[in-house]
């Protein structure tokens, strides 16, 4: 099972970056990273919220308004403020650039979160595998920028 959930994160990844270039095509067509955003989150609203429909899923907003953490409600801030960076980032820095960039800052900080458990993660310490890993991240991206 793990190694499918593996593979199913890099099928997922290799998503974002054609979902990038999509969205800063738009954004292009639009004149405006912030409207391409925007659409972005409306058609993807839209699809949930007819998934929602469509398989019954339980109605927990009202449950989830009472009980979730402050900090539970701040991802869809993030999720805009990543897509629309996104969209900026991808006609001027490349979509290989872009995306080391983005993956070493998410591994860095995700060490953070791993190391000290943040918002429920479970404990990995850090340790010098992990650094090294991170560090042949960002030779990477020294890589992709040179060449």
């Amino acid at each position: 099972m793990r190694y499918f959930l593996m593979l199913l994160a890099i099928i997922v990844g290799c998503l974002l970056p054609i979902q990038a270039s999509i969205n800063a095509k738009l954004g292009t067509f639009l004149k405006a990273p912030l409207m391409a955003a925007l659409v972005n989150f409306i058609v993807g609203g839209f699809i949930l919220l007819t998934v929602i429909i469509g398989t019954r899923t339980p109605n927990n907003i009202l449950l989830a308004i009472r009980e979730a953490p402050a900090h539970a409600w701040v991802g869809g801030l993030m999720g805009s403020i990543y897509v629309t960076s996104i969209i900026f980032l991808v006609p001027r820095l490349g979509a290989a650039l872009s995306f080391g960039l983005i993956i070493a800052g998410q591994m860095v900080f995700s060490l953070a979160l791993d190391h000290f458990g943040l918002f429920g993660v479970p404990v990995q310490p850090v340790n010098w595998g992990r650094i090294a890993g991170v560090l042949l991240i960002f030779i990477g991206i020294l890589l992709i920028q040179k060449f």
